[in-house]
């Protein structure tokens, strides 16, 4: 005799009120047995987060009334081996949702049984919706949905094991890039030629600015102004100038001058007016003195770097669209398209909130040790960087410099996620069309949980591509302020003649990918070349090293310099996740063939394909 199981599975929180179905979910419905559950049949949740599932009771097994149970599943995506041995083809595995505690119906004898409204706690996002940036909620009710690969967790205690070494000085710490260029060449990290290497390729790849009255010089900046700082750090607003003079097709930079604007006595204070009016120095200031003002700005490049460019620009700017993407894409093969790239994420970021991270008025905000930055700096640095962060509209930056190796590189990765994404498309286009609804349901709430926009200056930059454009849509948020990213669609139901829907689409997979793989392995792994040498870079320094009577050591206490150099190792060197090694076999066989093609490009701009990772 058939008997049948019903119920609708919503989401844990309501939104504006009213409870949100989980739709398309995949099901099982199991006999609980004491950890011996028996599984009795298969389901689906409709987009209404309903479910009928059918099984016969005497599957519970002889004498057995069925207690039942539900399982939820999420896929995950990966490529195995064809049947035929030729090539690779897409397969998805369901894997049951961590902390998922199910209703339990005990000796169910009724031909049909429902469990009625069905609370699932899948990727809640954390309120409020204007904190730093959107994140998953994590807490001791919300257990983490991903942990890590096997292999990352092995690579990460092998490398925790040989900083312990290092440290012991059991072996010596490896030679980041700074100090092998020392150690060949006395003296070449502290050249204006090396700073510029460093604005346009290293860890925090700048925008020029140019001045738009005046002498238009060219110039870079960071600025604290409005900003708490701890008391303990020295942390001025610094502004670099530079001329671009005639070399190849583009010109060079060649750094001129270094303005320094100081806060007056008490560093704690946010106040603009306890700035003291800005002092420029020059390499006619000596060698000594302009050594030092470069060192105060590799501080605010490192760590406005590690906030905005890393932390922000990588791992949180991804996270803000792995949540709706997980929430409402399953049977959309998008799906399968983008969640490779995400696997682990999550978890690499809210490990991080155990060691770095402070709340904040509700809020889950990132402190970097050893910097000037207080918790609510952090919160305000983050904001500004993530609110100029938009998938509409974005390319890679037109190469600033013919020595600007990061945009050339850029560009050519870009043009290999066009390509792969245009595949995909192409291949799968009639599914994608045919489940378009979950694609408005994510765009929905990827708007609805995006921060405030704010416009930027953007005659400010030589470059515009990857500004958050005030061009691009920025629609009215749930606080009544324009938001930084786009809707993708505003439409539940297209066709083929949709373009600028579908397009749309690409876009926003083109942006999460790039910042998934290409952006993080870029940044993440330029950190211990950047910061190995507390003596070059840190986030922080104690004392104002224009000063003369001031040493490095006063700058930096042996203690946070060690600190910085190890952290910085272990984060740019736990890797795993290679596009072209494929080592979980999540990568789509064409991905890996395309990016191949660009080998020899890419190895032109310094660039080891095989290095780049999700």
């Amino acid at each position: 005799m058939t008997s049948y199981a019903t119920g609708r599975l919503l989401f844990e929180k309501d939104v504006n009120g009213v409870a949100k179905p989980v739709h398309n979910l995949d099901l099982q419905l199991l006999d609980d047995d004491y950890g011996h559950d028996t599984l009795l049949a298969t389901g689906k949740t409709d987009m209404e987060g309903r479910f009928r599932i059918a099984y016969d009771p005497k599957d519970a097994g002889l004498f057995d009334v069925p207690d039942l149970k539900l399982a939820v599943l999420l896929p995950e995506t990966l490529y195995t081996k064809k049947a035929t041995g030729e090539g690779l083809e897409l397969k998805r595995v369901l894997i049951p949702l961590p902390g998922f505690e199910s209703p339990v119906a005990t000796d169910v004898k009724e031909e049909t049984y429902d469990f009625g409204d069905v609370r699932v706690k899948l990727y809640e996002y954390l309120e409020p919706a204007d904190g730093p940036t959107p994140r998953l909620l994590v807490d001791e009710e919300h257990v983490l949905p991903q942990g890590q690969r096997r292999g990352r967790n092995i690579t990460l205690t092998e490398k925790v094991a040989e900083v312990a070494l290092y440290t012991l000085g059991v072996k010596p710490w490896p030679l980041p890039l700074t100090k092998k260029m020392e150690a060949e060449k006395p003296g070449s990290t502290q050249t204006d030629e090396f700073f510029v290497e460093m604005m346009l390729n290293g860890f925090n790849p700048v925008l020029f600015k140019r001045e738009r009255t005046g002498a238009q010089r060219y110039y870079v900046d960071w600025s604290w102004k409005g900003q708490i700082q701890d008391g303990v750090h020295y942390a001025p607003d610094t502004r670099c100038f530079f001329d671009r003079v005639a070399d190849g097709k583009i010109g060079k930079f060649v750094l001129i001058g270094i303005e320094i604007a100081k806060r007056f006595g008490d560093y704690t204070a946010g106040d603009d007016a306890l700035m003291v009016p800005p002092k420029m120095y020059t390499p006619e200031d000596g060698k000594e003195l302009w050594d030092r003002v470069k060192r105060i700005v590799r501080s605010n490049y490192f760590v406005f770097g590690e906030a905005q460019t890393h932390l922000g620009g990588t791992h949180l700017n991804v996270e803000q669209y792995i949540v709706p993407v997980v929430r409402n894409l399953r049977a959309n093969p998008v799906v399968s398209l983008l969640t490779p790239h995400f696997y682990g994420t999550v978890d690499i970021n809210h490990a991080a909130d155990g060691l770095l991270v402070k709340e904040n008025g509700g809020a889950v905000i990132s402190v970097p040790e050893g910097s000037a930055a207080v918790v609510a700096t952090i919160g305000s640095i983050l904001r500004a960087g993530m609110r100029q962060m938009n998938w509409h509209g974005f390319s890679p930056r037109t190469p600033q410099a013919t020595n600007d190796r990061y945009a050339h590189a850029a560009n050519v990765y870009w043009g290999v996620l066009t390509r792969y994404v245009d595949y995909y498309f192409a291949e799968h286009m009639d599914a994608i069309i045919a489940n378009w609804a979950e694609v408005k349901l994510m765009s929905d709430e990827m708007v609805a949980h995006s921060i405030r926009y704010v416009q930027q200056e953007e005659d400010d930059y030589i470059d515009t591509n990857e500004l958050n454009k005030a061009s691009s849509e920025h629609p009215e948020g749930p606080y009544g302020a324009p938001v930084s990213l786009s809707p993708v669609t505003t439409k539940s139901v297209i066709t083929k003649d949709d373009k600028t829907d579908i397009e749309n689409l690409k876009q926003m997979c083109r942006y999460v990918i790039y910042f998934a793989t290409w952006q993080h392995s870029w940044v993440n792994d330029s950190q211990y070349d950047t910061a190995g040498d507390s003596s070059f870079a840190t986030m922080g320094i104690h004392c104002d090293l224009t000063d003369l009577r001031k040493t490095i050591e006063d700058a930096v206490p042996v203690k946070e310099g060690k600190k910085s150099e190890s952290t910085t190792y272990v984060l740019a060197t736990t890797q795993w996740g290679y596009i072209m090694k494929n080592e979980d076999g999540g990568m789509n066989p064409k991905l890996i063939e395309f990016l191949g093609e660009t080998k020899d490009q890419l190895a032109s701009y310094g660039v080891d394909i095989n290095k780049i990772r999700s």
